[in-house]
C-alpha cells in the first residue's frame, strides 16, 4: 500500500455541484455551525478549536453526525469504519470521499481521518491545511501550507474587512478565500488572489463549497493575477514575520517583515478606483525615515496626495522585544538573530507596530489637503469605524460643520467608561482625576478636570449643544472668555473621539 501523504499533495478535490451540495447539506443538517461548536466545546473563540480533549466534551444531546463531524474535524484523529457507517448514509460519505475531505486505507481499511481542517469561521465552511497526521507521528509542512482561518490575526482582519457596498472587490494573500468571501457578502464580484496553486484550489473548494457564484480564485503573484483590472476594495492579510529566507510562503515577510507590505502598497495606485478603500493587517516600522503611515504615504509614489490614510496599531513593541520572541517562538541561532537586528538596524527601525491600516482614495471631485491619522486599535474596532473616521473628517471640512455641531443633540457614548481616583482633602475623599476610556471607533484614555464633568453629563439627547453651553455659561460651569464657537469645537472633538455620539 502506498501513502498518500496530503500534507505534500494536494488533499482537496473540485467535485461535481451534487458531491458539494450533499457535504455541505451534511454538516449544515448536523448544525457544525460557529455557535453550536463554541456551545457544546465549552469553548469562547473559534481559535480555540482543536484544543479540547474530547474525553472532556458532554455529548449527552448531541447528534451522532454533529459527533462525526467534531471528531474528525476539531479532534482530526482516526474515526474507525462503524461509527462512518452508522452515521453517514453511502452517498453522503462517498460524496466526502470523493472531494478528498475523507480518507480510508492509508492506515488500514478500518480507519477513517480527515486530510483537511474543516471548520465554520463568519458563516462560512472552510477548508485549510492540517497541521499533522492522524497516526500522531512526526509531521512534516508543506512550504506552502494553506494558514487557517480561525487563527486570532485572521479573524481580527476579518473584522476590519470593509462592510460597505462597493462593485469589485480584491482579496490578497488570500489564502483560504475567506477575506474574498467576506467582501462577496457586500460587493457585486469579489477575487480571492494567492501566489501559490495550492491555496487557489482550496480557494476555489471552499467556493464551491459555499456556492458562491460571485467569487472567484486566481493564482498570482500578489497583483499577477488581476493585472489590467481594478477594485473599489482591496485588503490584504499578507505574512510579516521577519525572516531570512522565503521558503515558509504563509509566513515570511523578509528581514524586516515589510517586504510584501511595501511591495502591496507601492503597486496599489494601479488598481485601486478613486473613492475606494485599502486595507490591510500586518505590521510596520517606525524609523529615522519617519512615522509608518508617513513611510506608506511615499510608498504611494506621485499619486500620494490622492489618498487619506488611517494606521491604528494593537501593539508597539522594540526590535529588541521583537527578536527575543522570534528566538525563542522560531528557535533561531545566535548568527541569526544579529543578523535580523543588523537588518532593523539599517533600516533605522525605532518601534514595531502590528495593526490596521485603512488607506481611502479620494474621489476625483475631492480638492482637499491629504489627511493621515494615527490611533489605537482596540477589540472593539470595526471596519465601518475607519469608514466613519474618514466620513467624520470630511464632514469636519465642510464649511457649515460648527452649526451643525451647534444644533446637534449628542448623548454619552454607550461604550464610554470613567474611572474616578478620590484623594483625601481636609480630612475627606473627594474626586480629583476623571479618566474617560472608550474602545470605539478607536482606543482612547482621555483625562477631564472636575469642573468639566457637569458639563459633559449634560448631554442627554435631549438638549443642543447650544443649548448645552448657554445653560452651562449660566451656572459659570465654563470659563468667561469660552465662545459658543470654541465650545462646538471641543464637542466634536468629544464625538470625533468616542466619548459623546452625535445625535
Amino acid at each position: 500500500m502506498v501513502f498518500r501523504d496530503f500534507a505534500q499533495e494536494i488533499p482537496v478535490r473540485i467535485g461535481t455541484d451534487e458531491e458539494f451540495a450533499r457535504v455541505a447539506t451534511a454538516l449544515k443538517e448536523a448544525r457544525f455551525d460557529e455557535e453550536t461548536l463554541l456551545s457544546t466545546l465549552k469553548i469562547e473563540k473559534m481559535c480555540d478549536l482543536g484544543s479540547v480533549p474530547l474525553d472532556k466534551v458532554d455529548f449527552t444531546n448531541v447528534s451522532e453526525r454533529l459527533k462525526l463531524f467534531i471528531r474528525f474535524f476539531a479532534s482530526t484523529g482516526f474515526v474507525p469504519r462503524a461509527d462512518v457507517e452508522a452515521a453517514l448514509d453511502r452517498a453522503t460519505l462517498e460524496a466526502f470521499l470523493s472531494l478528498g475531505i475523507l480518507r480510508v486505507g492509508d492506515y488500514g481499511e478500518d480507519q477513517f481521518y480527515s486530510t483537511v481542517f474543516l471548520y465554520p469561521v463568519a458563516g462560512f465552511l472552510i477548508a485549510s491545511d492540517r497541521h499533522s497526521y492522524p497516526d500522531g507521528s512526526k509531521f512534516t509542512p508543506s512550504p506552502d501550507i494553506v494558514f487557517p482561518a480561525i487563527y486570532a490575526g485572521t479573524l481580527r482582519f476579518l473584522e476590519i474587512i470593509p462592510k460597505s457596498t462597493a462593485e469589485d472587490a480584491l482579496d490578497l494573500c488570500a489564502g483560504s478565500g475567506i477575506g474574498a468571501f467576506v467582501l462577496g457578502r457586500t460587493s457585486v464580484r469579489a477575487v480571492s488572489s494567492d501566489i501559490t496553486e495550492r491555496a487557489t484550489v482550496f480557494a476555489r473548494f471552499n467556493i464551491a463549497l459555499n456556492q458562491l457564484d460571485n467569487v472567484e480564485a486566481v493564482c498570482g503573484d500578489l497583483y499577477g493575477g488581476v493585472v489590467g483590472k481594478t477594485f473599489d476594495r482591496i485588503v490584504a492579510h499578507p505574512p510579516y514575520v521577519p525572516s531570512l529566507s522565503d521558503t515558509t510562503i504563509w509566513r515570511d515577510g523578509g528581514r524586516t517583515g515589510e517586504a510584501l507590505v511595501h511591495r502591496i502598497i507601492e503597486e496599489m495606485p494601479q488598481y485601486l478606483r478613486r473613492g475606494g478603500l485599502f486595507c490591510i493587517v500586518s505590521i510596520g516600522l517606525d524609523t529615522k525615515e519617519g512615522l509608518f503611515e508617513e513611510r506608506v504615504r511615499g510608498w504611494l509614489g506621485e499619486a500620494r496626495d490622492e489618498f487619506d490614510i488611517i494606521f491604528a496599531y494593537a501593539d508597539e513593541r522594540t526590535p529588541k522585544q521583537v527578536l527575543s520572541t522570534l528566538a525563542e517562538r522560531e528557535q533561531l541561532k545566535p548568527d541569526e538573530i544579529r543578523e535580523l537586528a543588523q537588518a532593523f538596524a539599517d533600516a533605522g527601525t525605532d518601534k514595531i507596530h502590528y495593526g490596521a491600516l485603512v488607506i481611502r482614495r479620494r474621489k476625483e471631485t475631492d480638492e482637499q489637503e491629504p489627511w493621515t491619522m494615527r490611533a489605537r486599535l482596540s477589540k472593539e474596532t470595526k471596519g465601518q469605524d475607519f469608514e466613519w473616521a474618514f466620513a467624520w473628517h470630511d464632514r469636519s471640512l465642510q464649511p457649515n460643520f460648527l452649526d451643525e455641531i451647534k444644533n446637534a443633540r449628542p448623548r454619552l457614548a454607550p461604550q464610554l467608561q470613567v474611572q474616578v481616583t478620590y484623594v483625601v482633602h481636609e480630612g475627606t475623599l473627594v474626586p480629583a482625576e476623571y479618566l474617560f476610556d472608550t474602545d470605539r471607533p478607536f482606543e482612547l484614555k482621555a483625562q477631564f478636570e472636575a469642573s468639566m464633568i457637569p458639563v459633559i453629563m449634560r448631554f442627554d439627547a435631549q438638549h443642543t449643544t447650544a443649548e448645552v453651553y448657554d445653560a452651562a455659561s449660566k451656572e459659570s460651569e465654563l470659563p468667561g472668555n469660552f465662545t459658543l464657537e470654541d465650545f462646538a469645537q471641543s464637542i466634536a472633538q468629544m464625538i470625533e473621539r468616542g466619548i459623546l455620539k452625535k445625535g
